[in-house]
């Protein structure tokens, strides 16, 4: 049993200035330090130090980690290109070794960077026990919690790729994993494909791509003469559990489709910079009463870079500097942990009596005063930029102290430059043949 001793502890809701946390997998007690009695547990001092709970990333690709440094020919005009010269290249070539090794990689840097909880959606050729592959690397070997799910779309086998969603939601359902119904986008699934999955969800949530990029919507207007959220209502996947990613480019109706069934958007603001498809109306959903949660779409591994990107930019869409709070904010981070908590179980982005024992620790030297009223205020402009935790607990277990992780993961990185490498030189070789079919 531990105990952070003199620390300074706040979680998006409560702020102690000198208080002290007991746990194991679970937090125990915590409070003032004046209330503190050591019962035998392990004691670390605090002092100087801020406790949070631990990050959740709410959409993470991690097949995309072994792109880093990758160099393909790369000429996209537009975001539809985007895919087909870069990721749909790179997933079609995944094996189970790749897969396995490129998720332990993802996940272990976005864990240094104090992410305890993702959410990913996975995709690859290879179908069959992928999930069980992320799941060994981030459940069994980094002792994390993961939201699975598997990117149906009508470039795979769309019979399997339903069936390893529907294995992995029905034989995963604990406080570390569970899965939902992945889905790529409405422009790579026909109708036949959404009628197959519609007849499969048994009211499960589905994770899916929607209006990334403006092409999803003209590409379900041309063909379907509707908006993308009007389609996936049609063949009844919306629900509460539903996570919808990005949301870019839909429109007022869709917003009110979105709210009607009490679904969730994941925004990815960073990602969407990159790929130049446009900032989400991200003050609108809030205003509207929609959960909006963050992600990084795999794009880096700091969700504290996320949240800057989100406020900054929530400024340039709102064209006022205070047309987005960090009370606007503070709402995204809280609503991540509250979702998450729906799927798993959990109490997580809490640290109080029964809450899960996911905690970082980080340096904490402010200049100024600090008190419950501002205190969000010092982790966003003094903390969130080079955000690097000195200590990580996820489980209750020691995992980064003195920001080293506990364990030697040296070969680890041996090992997988070797299978990026393995990746490049297959791409490079074969990419160009693949003919795409969605």
């Amino acid at each position: 049993m531990y105990a952070l001793i003199n620390a300074r502890i706040y979680d998006y809701q409560n702020y102690l200035e000198n208080g002290f946390i007991v746990f194991d997998k679970l937090i125990h007690s915590t409070g003032s330090m004046v209330d503190y009695v050591n019962k035998g547990y392990e004691e670390i001092d605090c002092s100087g130090k801020l406790i949070i709970p631990g990050f959740v990333s709410g959409h993470t690709h991690l097949y995309s980690t072994f792109a880093r440094g990758m160099n393909i020919d790369f000429n996209p005009k537009n975001f539809l290109e985007i895919l087909e010269q870069l990721w749909w290249k790179l997933d079609h070539f995944l094996d189970k070794e790749l897969i396995y090794t490129s998720s332990l990689m993802g996940a272990l840097e976005q864990l240094s960077f104090g992410t305890t909880t993702l959410i990913d959606h996975h995709a690859s050729a290879y179908i069959e026990g992928s999930l069980d592959l992320i799941k060994k690397a981030l459940i069994d070997d980094l002792n994390l919690r993961a939201v699975m799910a598997f990117e149906i779309s009508d470039r795979f086998n769309v019979e399997k790729a339903i069936s390893e969603n529907l294995n992995y939601i029905n034989n995963n359902h604990n406080h570390s994993t569970s899965g939902l119904m992945g889905l790529h986008a409405s422009l790579s699934l026909s109708a036949e494909s959404l009628e197959k999955i519609e007849k499969a969800l048994n009211n499960q949530g589905i994770h899916i791509h929607v209006a990334e990029s403006i092409m999803d919507e003209e590409d379900c207007e041309k063909k379907y003469g509707m908006r993308v959220l009007e389609r996936l209502e049609k063949y009844h996947l919306l629900n509460d559990k539903a996570l919808l990613v990005h949301c870019t480019h839909i429109n007022e109706l869709e917003m009110d489709i979105i709210k009607k069934y009490h679904a969730t958007i994941a925004v990815n603001v960073t990602s969407n910079l990159n790929n130049a498809v446009g900032i989400s109306q991200i003050k609108k959903f809030l205003d509207k009463g929609i959960r909006v949660i963050s992600g990084n779409d795999g794009l880096i591994p700091s969700q504290a870079i996320e949240y800057l990107n989100i406020f900054y930019l929530g400024h340039l869409k709102q064209k006022s500097p205070i047309g987005f709070s960090l009370d606007d904010l503070k709402k995204i981070i809280l609503n991540t942990y509250e979702y998450t908590n729906k799927l798993l179980g959990t109490n997580l982005g809490k640290i109080e009596k029964g809450s899960e024992a996911d905690l970082l620790a980080v340096n904490f030297n402010p200049y100024t005063p600090v008190n419950k009223d501002n205190i969000f205020g010092h982790l966003f402009y003094g903390v969130y930029p080079g955000f690097k935790p000195e200590m990580i607990f996820a489980n209750g277990k020691l995992l980064m102290k003195d920001y080293q992780f506990i364990n030697d993961y040296s070969k680890l990185y041996a090992a997988a430059r070797l299978e990026a490498q393995r990746l490049w030189d297959i791409i490079k070789k074969e990419g160009n043949e693949i003919e795409f079919k969605y």
